[in-house]
C-alpha cells in the first residue's frame, strides 16, 4: 500500500509538472520538423482570401471590435462572463458581422464562450487576435526596444498562438501584460484568422525609436525581412511578426494573417513642417518596407487606425512626396468621408488594407472644430459611408469601434474636468470617447426618466418645488440630473422657463444680470428653455473653461490678469475647446496668435428622447409637455467631477485649478412666463450610488442601421 502511494505521488508529481510545463512554460517538442504547414487565411495581391470546402474565397472583413468593459468595471479586469461574451457575440452576428478583433488575449471566458458559439450556429465569427504593451510603456521614457514593449509583445504574441490552440495557463502575473487569466483549452484555432500588433502608438515613441543609434537597422528573418527604406521601428515590427508567426509554424505547423497597427499620425506620406507640426506628425511608418519571404503561406496585411485628420491633407504633402506618388494622386475620390485617404491608401499599398478600428461618437460634445454632435442614426449613417469608401477603395474590410460604450475612457476636452476613476459607475455623454459603441448601457433595468413629453414615470415623490406658481420635480441617474416643470397655462410657443441650480457653497451670485433675475440664494447655473433658444448658463467665477484654458482662449491668465468674483451677477455660456481644423502659420495670425477653438456644449436641444419613439432623437435635452417642460442635463455640464460620489469642483481661485468637495444636496428654482418676482429655492437631496449587479443594455439606432446594411451583404 505504502509503495501504491509512493507511485501515485510521483506519477501525479510528473502529470502536475508536465502540465505547468506545457501549459504554463509553453514546452514542446517539434517530433516531425518536415509536416506541412497549412493556413486557412492567406492573401493574394491586395485581396484575403479564405479556404471553405478547399476552395480560396475572397474574404470581405465586416469586423467590430470587442472589449471587456462593463459599467464599474475597467476592460482589463475581465468582469464579463461566459453569459455576457455569448450574448454579445450573438448580436454581433446578427448585426451582420463576420469577425471580432480583440485588444488583447482576453480571460478564458471569453474564448469558452466564442467556442461554444461557434460550434453551436451555422455562421460562425472569426477572430483577430490583438496584442499590445502597457500605456506606461507605450507612452513612458524608454524607446520600443524596452523590454516591456518589444519582449512583451513577443511574449504576448506566443501566448496568444497558445490561448488560441487550446493550451495555455496563464495565472495572475498576467495583468502584467493586460492579459486576461485562466484555463484555455478549447482549440479555436479554426476560427482564427490573425494577429494584429498594437492598438495604437505613441509618436513620440517611434520617433525616439527611429532615431536611436543603438538600435538594428534591417531584419532577416524566416517569413520577414526588412526593405532598406525602413526605419528602426519597422525593423523592429518585423522582428515581432516573424517571431509570432515561427513560433506558431514550428510548434503548430500552422500559420495566419498578421499585421501591425498604423494610423494617419504615422502614415508613410511626408507632409510639410506646417502640417507636421500641427498634427504631430513625426513618423513615417510603411508597411511596404517589411515583405514577405516564400516561407509564409499565410500574408501579411496593411492595418489602418482611422481617426480625424485635416481634409485637406493632399494640399501639405512635400514635392517630393508628390513626386513619388506620381499618378496615384490623379483622381482621388475627394468625395467619400476620408476626403480621398482611403483611395490613396488603397491605391498605394500592394498588400490588403484593413480599417482596424474607426467609429463615430454618440456624446453631446465634438472634439474638433466645425463639427456637430451626431445622434445615434447619424451614428449609423456615418459608419455606413466609411463602409462603403473602403469597399470602394479596394480594402478588404472594416472593423467598427466600439461594440459597447466604454464608461473608462477619458477625451482631452473634457477629462480635466472629471475624476479619473478605474471603476466608473457613471457614464459622462458629454466626453466622445465614452460613446462609441453600437451598444449601451445603464444601471437601471427601466429608464428613470424618458425626456418624451409624457410624465407617467414621475410620482408626487418627486416634487421638489409645489408653490402656487408651479410644480418642479427632480430625478436622476448614471447619466443625466431630469427636471419636469409644471406650470398652470404654460405656453411652449411664447413662454421661457429659467431653472436656477445651486451646486457649490464656495461661489454663486443672487443676480443674474443676463435675463433679469433674482433668486433667494447664491446661484451657480440658470437652466433656460425657451423655443428656438435654450442653454445653460454659468455663473463666471465658476466657468470651467475660464479657469483652465483662459491663456488659449483669450491669451490671459484667469488667476492673475481678470480675478472674478465670487458673487459676479455675470452668468457665461458653457463652452470646451476644440482641436483646430486647418494648421495655422505664427505669421498669418493677428498679433502672432489665434484664439483656439471653443464650442457652446451648453446649448439645449428640443427633442424627443424616447428610444422607442418612431421620432427618437438621442441628443434631446428638452421636450414640451401638455404643461410644462422635461429636462435633461449632464452631470458634467454642472461641474459634477464624479456624481456617484457627490463631488463637484471647488473654487477654482482658492485652488488655482479643479480640486474636488462633496456635497449633501443642490438647490433649485423655477420661473416660467413672463412674471417678475424673486425666485425661491428648495434643497434637492443626492444620495449618490455604488456599483450595481443589475444593469440593462440597449442596442443603439447605428446597431440597426448598420444590421440592414451588412445583411444585405451575406
Amino acid at each position: 500500500m505504502k509503495k501504491f502511494i509512493i507511485a501515485a505521488c510521483i506519477l501525479a508529481f510528473f502529470l502536475v509538472a508536465g502540465f505547468y510545463a506545457v501549459y504554463y512554460e509553453g514546452f514542446y517538442l517539434d517530433l516531425n520538423p518536415d509536416a506541412e504547414v497549412s493556413a486557412s487565411f492567406r492573401t493574394e495581391g491586395d485581396r484575403i482570401l479564405h479556404s471553405e470546402d478547399g476552395q480560396w474565397n475572397d474574404f470581405e472583413i465586416r469586423g467590430v471590435d470587442l472589449s471587456a468593459s462593463m459599467p464599474g468595471e475597467p476592460a482589463t479586469d475581465f468582469d464579463a462572463d461566459s453569459s455576457d461574451y455569448l450574448r454579445w457575440l450573438e448580436e454581433i452576428s446578427e448585426l451582420g458581422a463576420n469577425t471580432v478583433r480583440v485588444f488583447t488575449v482576453m480571460d478564458s471566458d471569453f474564448y469558452d464562450a466564442f467556442y461554444r458559439f461557434n460550434t453551436e450556429s451555422e455562421s460562425p465569427l472569426y477572430l483577430l487576435q490583438g496584442l499590445q504593451v502597457s500605456d506606461r510603456a507605450n507612452y513612458g521614457s524608454k524607446d520600443t526596444y524596452d523590454s516591456d514593449f518589444r519582449e512583451l509583445l513577443i511574449q504576448n504574441g506566443q501566448s496568444a498562438v497558445d490561448v488560441i490552440h487550446g493550451r495555455k495557463l496563464i495565472m495572475t502575473e498576467g495583468a502584467r501584460s493586460f492579459s486576461g487569466t485562466g484555463i484555455y483549452r478549447h482549440d479555436i484555432s479554426q476560427w482564427v484568422m490573425g494577429y494584429l500588433v498594437g492598438s495604437e502608438w505613441d509618436s513620440g515613441n517611434i520617433a525616439y525609436t527611429d532615431m536611436s543609434t543603438l538600435h538594428p537597422e534591417s531584419y532577416e528573418g524566416t517569413y520577414f525581412v526588412t526593405e532598406p527604406d525602413a526605419g528602426r521601428f519597422e525593423t523592429m515590427m518585423a522582428e515581432v511578426m516573424d517571431r509570432i508567426t515561427d513560433y506558431e509554424t514550428t510548434k503548430y505547423k500552422e500559420q495566419r494573417l498578421i499585421s501591425f497597427i498604423s494610423d494617419p499620425g504615422n502614415d508613410p506620406f511626408e507632409y510639410n513642417t506646417l502640417y507636421a507640426t500641427r498634427f504631430f506628425k513625426y513618423n513615417q511608418i510603411d508597411a511596404e518596407n517589411i515583405r514577405t519571404t516564400e516561407a509564409l503561406t499565410s500574408g501579411y496585411f496593411a492595418a489602418y487606425r482611422l481617426s480625424q485628420f485635416n481634409d485637406e491633407f493632399m494640399t501639405y504633402f512635400t514635392p517630393e512626396q508628390k513626386s513619388r506618388l506620381g499618378s496615384i494622386l490623379d483622381n482621388l475620390n475627394t468625395e467619400a468621408v476620408y476626403n480621398g485617404y482611403l483611395d490613396l491608401l488603397g491605391r498605394y499599398h500592394s498588400i490588403p488594407v484593413v480599417a482596424a478600428g474607426f467609429g463615430f461618437s454618440t456624446a453631446r460634445a465634438p472634439v474638433y472644430e466645425g463639427e456637430e454632435p451626431l445622434t445615434e442614426k447619424e451614428q449609423g449613417e456615418s459608419i455606413i459611408e466609411v463602409c462603403e469608401d473602403a469597399e470602394d477603395a479596394g480594402w478588404s474590410g472594416v472593423f467598427v469601434s466600439t461594440w459597447q460604450d466604454v464608461w473608462e475612457r477619458r477625451t482631452w476636452n473634457t477629462g480635466y474636468a472629471t475624476l479619473d476613476s478605474l471603476f466608473p459607475v457613471w457614464q459622462d455623454v458629454q466626453a466622445d470617447g465614452q460613446s462609441y459603441g453600437l451598444m449601451q448601457f445603464s444601471l437601471q433595468e427601466e429608464p428613470v426618466c424618458l425626456v418624451d413629453g409624457r410624465t407617467d414615470e414621475w410620482t408626487e415623490n418627486d416634487i421638489v418645488i409645489d408653490d402656487g406658481y408651479g410644480k418642479l420635480s427632480m430625478q436622476y441617474d448614471e447619466k443625466y440630473l431630469y427636471f419636469l416643470a409644471e406650470v398652470p397655462d404654460f405656453d411652449s410657443e411664447t413662454d421661457v422657463l429659467y431653472l436656477p441650480v445651486d451646486t457649490t457653497p464656495e461661489s454663486g451670485s443672487t443676480y443674474c444680470e443676463n435675463y433679469d433675475l433674482n433668486f433667494s440664494r447664491e446661484c451657480d447655473f440658470v437652466i433656460r428653455v425657451a423655443k428656438g433658444d435654450s442653454r445653460v448658463v454659468v455663473q463666471e467665477r465658476y466657468e470651467t473653461l475660464w479657469a483652465m484654458h483662459s491663456y488659449e482662449t483669450d491669451r490671459k491668465d484667469a488667476y492673475e490678469e481678470e480675478l472674478r468674483e465670487k458673487d459676479s451677477p455675470v452668468f457665461r455660456p458653457i463652452r470646451l475647446l476644440v482641436q483646430r481644423e486647418d494648421p495655422v502659420p505664427v505669421s498669418g495670425s493677428v498679433g502672432g496668435w489665434l484664439p483656439s477653438p471653443v464650442y457652446e456644449t451648453g446649448k439645449l436641444r428640443e427633442g424627443n428622447a424616447d428610444p422607442d419613439s418612431p421620432d427618437y432623437d438621442s441628443l434631446a435635452d428638452f421636450h414640451y409637455t401638455q404643461s410644462g417642460v422635461e429636462v435633461r442635463i449632464p452631470w458634467e455640464m454642472l461641474n459634477f467631477g464624479d456624481p456617484a460620489e457627490r463631488k463637484i469642483h471647488d473654487d477654482y481661485y482658492d485652488n488655482h485649478g479643479i480640486e474636488y468637495i462633496q456635497i449633501e444636496e443642490i438647490y433649485v428654482g423655477m420661473l416660467a412666463g413672463e412674471e417678475s418676482r424673486r425666485i425661491g429655492m428648495e434643497p434637492f437631496f443626492l444620495q449618490g450610488w455604488q456599483k450595481k449587479s443589475n444593469y440593462s443594455e440597449r442596442l443603439k439606432d447605428s446597431y440597426y442601421i448598420l444590421q440592414d446594411y451588412w445583411t444585405k451583404k451575406q
